[in-house]
């Protein structure tokens, strides 16, 4: 079925009862490993301004609302919870930390689990990480920015990999377009190929996106999209269209 169709074929379905209740997505949360490096490169180097910062959540009430559904699965596998990823909030065993970022368009959740004897904003936390790292994983998802039209992606990729191994921000590293077969071949690959440029009427509604992928501080997937031309006019386009249906409902 050819793209237009499939696009269609939403559109012709009626929007439920559920989606009339929402304004739009709020945030995107991501647990991190180390909240100190994670903090620096999103406000320092980014530029995202700390809103709401919560340190030392515990007790009953959070401890059910974000981690029933694994302490039920765990008490069915007779598995020790910890074992599974559950940290224990209930008794204050660990805690949690959680900042809210705002950026223009967005805000981003920075979420720790520590152990409760240690300090907030450091790189203890509970013991848990997922091996892989592929973005192809299920449940794997990313944070995508959005970078200004008069931007140069592949210096930005050289100065953004340069700020942040001068902050000691060593798992920060942006992938090449060409093959490579080492980490020296790909940190020293041609500027030409620090970005994937779709910028050629032949990539169809993709015309104008050029787009990076990379690796943040925690080693966690972040994608940098600069989007002009055609796949610029579609989503400015869509979003319109989004914000009068909701004016609509009102």
């Amino acid at each position: 079925m050819a793209v237009e169709q499939v696009v269609r074929s939403f559109e012709q379905k009626a929007s439920s009862v559920i989606s009339k209740q929402l304004r739009g997505v709020h945030h995107v949360g991501l647990t991190v490993e180390d909240m100190g490096k994670a903090l620096e490169f999103y406000t320092e180097v980014l530029g995202g301004k700390v809103i709401i910062p919560e340190i030392g959540l515990a007790g009953e009430i959070i401890h059910n609302t974000l981690l029933q559904k694994e302490e039920i699965e765990a008490i069915a596998l007779e598995s020790d919870p910890k074992t599974l990823g559950i940290p224990n909030l209930r008794d204050g065993e660990q805690n949690l930390d959680i900042y809210f970022i705002q950026f223009d368009n967005v805000v981003l959740e920075l979420l720790q689990y520590r152990d409760a004897s240690e300090q907030p904003n450091g790189s203890v936390v509970f013991p848990v990480k997922n091996p892989y790292s592929s973005p192809a994983c299920v449940n794997s998802m990313h944070i995508s920015f959005y970078l200004k039209d008069d931007v140069n992606v592949d210096e930005f990729v050289n100065n953004l990999e340069t700020e942040c191994h001068k902050r000691g921000m060593d798992r920060v590293k942006c992938n090449r377009i060409v093959r490579v077969k080492t980490e020296q071949e790909r940190a020293n690959t041609d500027l030409q190929y620090n970005s994937c440029k779709l910028i050629d009427p032949s990539f169809g509604d993709f015309e104008g996106w050029t787009l990076v992928y990379c690796k943040g501080p925690n080693g966690e997937q972040l994608e940098f999209n600069q989007v002009l031309r055609k796949a610029k006019i579609l989503f400015d386009t869509a979003k319109k269209e989004y914000q009068k249906e909701k004016a609509d409902e009102q």
